[in-house]
């Protein structure tokens, strides 16, 4: 019988499913098969909160080592370089804790994995069953890598595309620039002036498409502006991005 602060293992029937992605992987007999009792979770939960605290506790001492001048006596620009450089200050604080943090979290999992990898009967329970685990952990990392370069190449895909559209908005803009100089040229004679009634017949139509492909322009602008607001992406980051969304459509 296991004692109460063992790790349990629970045998889950293997998938049936083809291994046709991510999810069918995720879908292994040793998934979420690690049981923790209330005090281990409260001891993980404690782990967290401790190492949150130590963040800030580095952040605060490095922001309390250096002098702070007065801002008051100081020009815009001297106050904006004491930014800059409290802001880098702050961010080699954080990466040496994250650094550190890091290098404790590897020597603390150095242990148990490799008795789990080459220990021998003497291995304890739980470091027995750290094995399959790995496995798995393995495996997701490839998958994820996996991921992470179609996403890259789809990335790519959608800047290309993005500013070959933009290119042809640009072109877009240029002609109904054009469309309108010749427009303008014609406003000092009114359509119902013009004599001939072929060519008015075909100023009212040029006019007609002109107002047309206006109204068609910006609805499109403004779809393609809500699509990329609402697709979660940071087009703000993005110089493609950010003009398709920023565009005020005054051009057309």
């Amino acid at each position: 019988m296991a004692a109460a602060n063992d790790i349990t293992m629970a045998d889950v029937a293997p998938n049936s499913h083809g291994a046709d992605g991510p999810s069918d992987l995720l879908e292994t007999p040793h998934s979420d098969a690690l049981a923790f009792s209330e005090t281990e979770a409260l001891a993980l939960e404690l782990y967290d909160q401790l190492r949150e605290l130590e963040l800030q506790k580095s952040l605060a001492e490095a922001q309390n080592g250096r002098h702070a001048p007065d801002a008051s006596a100081l020009s815009d620009d001297a106050v904006q370089e004491h930014l800059v450089t409290a802001q880098r200050e702050l961010m080699e604080a954080k990466a040496k804790f994250e650094i550190r943090n890091r290098i404790s979290h590897n020597v603390l999992m150095m242990d148990p994995v490799l008795k789990a990898v080459h220990g021998g009967e003497d291995t304890d329970f739980a470091e027995k069953h750290i094995l399959p685990l790995m496995t798995e952990k393995d495996t997701l990392s490839m998958v994820h890598s996996s991921l992470t370069t179609k996403l890259a190449s789809i990335t790519h895909t959608l800047s290309v595309t993005e500013q070959g559209n933009i290119d042809a908005n640009r072109a877009n803009r240029e002609l109904s620039r054009t469309l309108l100089e010749l427009a303008e040229e014609m406003k000092a004679q009114s359509t119902e002036h013009i004599q001939d009634a072929r060519l008015r017949d075909q100023v009212e139509s040029v006019e007609k498409d002109l107002r047309q492909s206006r109204r068609r322009m910006r609805t499109l602008k403004g779809i393609l502006s809500a699509m990329i607001v609402g697709s979660g992406l940071n087009w703000a980051a993005d110089e493609v991005l950010r003009e398709l969304v920023m565009d005020d459509g005054e051009d057309g």
